[in-house]
């Protein structure tokens, strides 16, 4: 079974359209009140701007050159809550922000943001900031260029491992209090009732072509970069035709160089970072207007060639080369139209923009760190306008599939599999990876393993990802398509090989999982093998 339940005329208090993280977030916040919501989803949960992020949760230092204080304050404390929540996706990490002799910031500079940015973070279980020498900087990371480095400030925020993986717990979260969650099931009408009021959506399932009318007392408009497209849809324009600024980033993931994160301000006054991710260093990036078809986005030449170009002033590696490029990917932000601002000096804070008299609710602005108090604050709005009163939860309960109370219990007392090792006879490194991908929820995989045929086989050559997984995102986590299970469900389509190496095999296994005709298995391999090429474009003359 892939869905829960299948897409059928209903009624609901809420139905939201758009199932990233904005979107999953509302639907759990939503659902953990008791209110009936439906979510949906064009494509994949996740497989928009969500899946295209820096992989950071973090408090954007940089916003407090332009005044933010109150989203860095956010910021900070939804980092301190979400590493509570998800430790396993959530992990900190060290970032050194080297500053030279030509660099437009200066130490002092450095410092007095630093020391704000100490006093906006909520407690102090952190290591506190500081700036250091230059000698110090180059211990740390000695691959950071010597020349005229005056020094580092050095602080920490944090890397969210699997932005996918945080999305669909929201996602299953949700459903196990109630909601109704549609992959695949695209809105072609925003609905009226006979006074010209919001009254739902026609939705359509893209899997089985039947048709749904979704009745419901507000719709949530959380569609990223779509949310001006599904206003026009809706005829909805009370705050004009435009609430929404599009811009384009890109990404590199090159070989590791680093062990810490860099921050780098670039010749342009841009921010760049240089983050270990695995095996890789993730690099980026680019913050420009996007005018172009969302649907076929990718990393051109020349946005490689500037990020590269900028990463080599602070990291002289000759590994920093278009050569050296494993992929890329790119993603639109769905920022907060503003008028006459430059790209990246647009607020990433998010908005609720409310139409028709609060039954429109479209979401703009949203920093994916920010994803939880952005659903809490829409949920405290939905609850007053039904007329209830229901406070939110989900800071309180966890995202690795327990939906337990947080408690005091040390991510690391579970994240050891010393004992498993032994007891399931899997290999460390494929019980460390479920660990990473599932949190505590990885006992449900060694558990499948030792019960389905080929579940404790490895998957690919290259990952220690095992069968188990595939059983368990097909039967509990909706993964219907191969782009969903490679990209969504696992990493294995991210690592260095990109899924190429076991495509072809996990296909035939999910073909025979899901009955596919061999002409649908051809389909969903060629699908795949397109998606990796648009990776690749860059490399193109």
């Amino acid at each position: 079974m892939t869905r829960p339940h299948e897409l059928a005329d209903g009624a609901y208090d809420v139905v939201v359209v758009g199932g990233g993280m904005a979107g999953a977030g509302v639907a759990r916040d939503l659902a953990l009140r008791g209110v009936s919501v439906a979510l949906v989803e064009k494509g994949d949960f996740a497989s928009g701007t969500t899946a295209y992020s820096s992989k950071l949760i973090h408090g954007g230092l940089r916003y407090l050159e332009l005044l933010d204080f109150g989203l860095v304050r956010e910021s900070l404390r939804e980092r301190e809550t979400l590493s509570r929540l998800a430790p396993h996706l959530v992990r900190p990490l060290a970032f050194l922000v080297p500053i030279y002799r030509e660099s437009s910031r200066s130490l002092v500079k450095v410092r007095v943001g630093l020391k704000l940015y100490d006093w906006l973070t909520p407690g102090h279980g952190r290591e506190r900031y500081r700036v250091l020498p230059a000698i110090d900087a180059l211990s740390l990371e000695p691959a950071i260029r010597a020349q005229d480095l005056r020094g580092a400030g050095y602080y920490f925020d944090d890397l969210l491992v699997y932005p996918e993986r945080l999305c669909l717990e929201n996602v299953l979260s949700a459903h196990r209090h109630g909601a109704r969650v549609f992959n695949y099931a695209q809105v072609e009408e925003v609905a009226r009732d006979a006074r010209g009021e919001i009254a739902g959506v026609r939705v359509r399932d893209l899997l089985s072509d039947r048709v749904a009318r979704l009745h419901a007392r507000i719709v949530v408009n959380a569609t990223g970069p779509w949310v001006d497209d599904l206003r026009a849809l809706a005829g909805v324009d009370e705050r004009g035709k435009r609430v929404l600024r599009r811009t384009k980033g890109i990404h590199c993931l090159l070989p590791r160089l680093t062990e810490r994160a860099v921050y780098h301000s670039t010749a342009d006054d841009r921010m760049i970072f240089v983050i270990p991710w695995r095996e890789f260093s993730l690099v980026g990036t680019t913050d420009t207007d996007f005018e172009g078809d969302l649907d076929r986005l990718h990393a051109t030449r020349d946005e490689v060639e500037y990020l590269l170009g900028e990463v080599r002033r602070v990291l002289p590696d000759p590994r920093v080369a278009v050569e050296h490029v494993a992929y890329t990917y790119a993603g639109v932000r769905p920022l907060s139209f503003e008028e006459g601002r430059r790209e990246s000096a647009v607020s990433r804070a998010h908005r609720i923009v409310a139409e028709e008299r609060g039954r429109f609710l479209s979401i703009t602005g949203t920093k994916l760190t920010c994803f939880r108090s952005l659903a809490e604050a829409l949920g405290d709005r939905v609850v007053r306008a039904l007329g209830r009163k229901a406070p939110g939860r989900t800071g309180r309960l966890t995202l690795d599939g327990a939906d337990e109370e947080v408690g005091r219990v040390e991510a690391r007392a579970w994240m050891d599999v010393s004992a498993e090792v032994a007891a399931s006879g899997l290999p460390r490194e494929t019980l460390e990876t479920l660990v990473t991908i599932y949190g505590r929820g990885y006992a449900r995989v060694v558990d499948l393993a030792g019960k389905v045929a080929g579940g404790a086989e490895r998957l690919c050559p290259s990952n220690p990802d095992v069968g188990a997984e595939l059983h368990l995102a097909v039967q509990d986590e909706l993964a219907v398509s191969l782009q969903d299970f490679l990209l969504r469900r696992t990493g294995l389509g991210t690592s260095g090989c990109q899924g190429l190496d076991c495509a072809e095999a996990i296909g035939a296994r999910m073909a025979l999982l899901l009955g596919w005709s061999p002409r649908r298995l051809a389909a969903e391999l060629d699908a795949y093998q397109a998606y990796v090429a648009r990776s690749h474009r860059f490399r193109a003359p």
